[in-house]
């Protein structure tokens, strides 16, 4: 009775390549200590050692096919997508942003630059935030984020409860917005129909943004993740790594943490923000030569981006448009225990 329940539950849990594996591994790891304790008639504490044995089979067949299943919902993302759906809906994106901020915001270019000068061509901050842009429902709790990383990439991180409070605040607070509702439904519409539920969307950003890997070539230190390379930077020795997002960038500002040398090339995003190159310094000394950033955009809108572009086109351009502006999102992935997540995503034309 016992053994039929546990196949019950695989059913439950399993596609029918999943139940085949979970039944060798049964019969591999258990069957031999069912059958000695029939012949010694031993009960009690080895009985119960047989059942907890039991308990980590399955516990390890519902993380394969946890894996399994999102390995399946990232490949059929990419089978079901075409080029013309992600036109249509980057712009449904777009105008389901109603939290840009580009029109309270100052954006000073100043002077133009390259990568290979370090002549300061920009005497004032580049960005200039009002405090009420700052408390914006989903700005808020996305800059909360800012304090729970190191920037190098080789000290140590501890993710605490109230960070994984903040980390789930953010999830929630961006599920409610036009740009990721445009995301789920369209994944949803490609047959993904796990997604339909709301706890399984949850999952699939944490997954994705928060999942801890490691970056230095040892691997000893699981230290990065994609929120921090792409919405905040990461230090590599002196290499700068990420620094994708305008508000982290107006925050280093306001800390005099960073030095902006001037503006490379730009591309205006029709009223609802830029998509700027630009050349700037961190912490007085770390060279960011060419740094791709959107600017006034909102967290949740490039969040949706972002993932879209992951999961439907990793590691090569991936080819938008809004009102007629056609631009690309850049996404690189990284394998933690052999399922791809984010390493980086950057905007570029």
């Amino acid at each position: 009775m016992k053994i039929t329940l546990i196949f019950v539950v695989f059913l439950g849990v399993c596609h029918a390549d999943d139940i085949a594996q979970a039944a060798g591994q049964i019969f591999n790891n258990i069957l031999p200590n069912l059958i000695s304790n029939h012949v010694t008639g031993q009960q009690g504490n080895t009985a119960q050692n047989t059942f907890q044995q039991i308990g980590t089979v399955v516990g390890g067949v519902v993380d394969y096919a946890k894996k399994k299943s999102y390995e399946d919902l990232l490949r059929q993302a990419q089978d079901s997508t075409t080029d013309d759906d992600l036109l249509r809906v980057s712009e449904e994106m777009f105008n389901a942003d109603i939290n840009n901020a580009f029109n309270y915001i100052q954006v000073n270019l100043q002077g133009k630059t390259t990568p290979m000068s370090r002549n300061d061509e920009a005497q004032s901050n580049l960005l200039n935030v009002p405090e009420n842009v700052w408390s914006g429902p989903t700005i808020r709790p996305f800059v909360a984020l800012f304090d729970n990383y190191h920037k190098n990439v080789i000290r140590p991180e501890f993710v605490t409860p109230n960070e994984e409070t903040e980390q789930t605040t953010y999830i929630n607070t961006i599920l409610a917005t036009g740009p990721i509702r445009s995301l789920i439904t369209f994944l949803v519409n490609k047959g993904i129909t796990q997604l339909n539920e709301y706890p399984e969307q949850v999952e699939l950003l944490r997954k994705i943004w928060f999942t801890k890997y490691a970056r230095h070539w040892t691997g000893l230190c699981k230290c990065s993740c994609a929120f921090e390379n792409v919405f905040m930077a990461e230090l590599k020795s002196n290499e700068v790594l990420g620094l994708h997002s305008w508000l982290f960038f107006a925050k280093r500002e306001l800390d005099h943490k960073a030095n902006y040398l001037g503006y490379i090339d730009k591309l205006d995003l029709s009223g609802k923000g830029l998509i700027l190159k630009q050349h700037s310094v961190l912490s007085e000394t770390k060279d960011a030569p060419e740094v791709n950033m959107f600017v006034g955009t909102s967290p949740e809108l490039e969040t949706a981006l972002y993932t879209l572009c992951f999961m439907t086109r990793p590691d090569r351009p991936c080819r938008l448009r809004f009102n007629n502006i056609p631009f690309t999102i850049q996404t690189k992935s990284i394998k933690v225990e052999n399922l791809p997540v984010i390493d980086t995503a950057y905007p570029t034309w």
